[in-house]
């Protein structure tokens, strides 16, 4: 899953949050010298994407972008999830988007000191171009795509991401829908015993 779901599943403790949200840019002996709590949002970061990567809707999706996307099928999907979360926000979250962003990025703000570089420069364009509200939109999602098209190290075709999404839409949404209550137990359990082991 991508930032709007991590973000959205690190339930209410706020170090879960900052760990959850920096969990792609800790690698190796980084992670020992982090806070215990951080250290369990980005356990628990890794729990989610073990779960998706493994789920046979998800793997449906990603089977039918790698005809475009190729290696980068996975991170297009991430992606394109993320905008069915953010389109139905409110089916899912009592708080309205906009506002929720905007807490969002209140809350890392006030924690970008404990993040990694990588997660620092992400969290300044994420607040900038309002990333999370962009989600919703199929156009915000292309030009989030097409910008990670310019910063990939190979070929990637994620420029064609939206034309994608569009092709495919009722198909990828309705793999969504089918998986996310099932990711949202999962993750249930997952805090459960994150908590349980602190």
């Amino acid at each position: 899953m991508n930032y709007l779901a991590h973000l959205f599943l690190s339930g209410e403790s706020t170090s879960i949050l900052v760990g959850n949200f920096i969990g792609d840019s800790v690698r190796g002996n980084q992670f020992s010298t982090l806070d215990p709590a951080i250290q369990r949002g980005i356990l628990l970061h890794r729990a989610i994407d073990r779960f998706t990567d493994a789920h046979p809707m998800v793997r449906r999706s990603k089977q039918r972008a790698q005809a475009v996307m190729g290696r980068y099928a996975s991170v297009v999907i991430d992606v394109f999830y993320d905008h069915f979360l953010a389109r139905d926000w409110a089916y899912h979250h009592t708080i309205p988007l906009p506002e929720y962003a905007r807490s969002i990025y209140t809350t890392l703000g006030g924690r970008l000191k404990e993040f990694p570089d990588r997660s620092q420069r992400f969290y300044c364009y994420m607040v900038t171009h309002n990333i999370l509200e962009s989600y919703a939109s199929i156009d915000g999602i292309t030009t989030v795509l097409e910008q990670m098209a310019k910063r990939a190290k190979f070929e990637s075709n994620m420029e064609l991401a939206g034309n994608e999404l569009v092709r495919g839409y009722r198909y990828y949404e309705s793999e969504f829908r089918e998986f996310m209550p099932e990711l949202q137990y999962y993750n249930k359990q997952a805090l459960v015993a994150l908590t349980e082991t602190s």
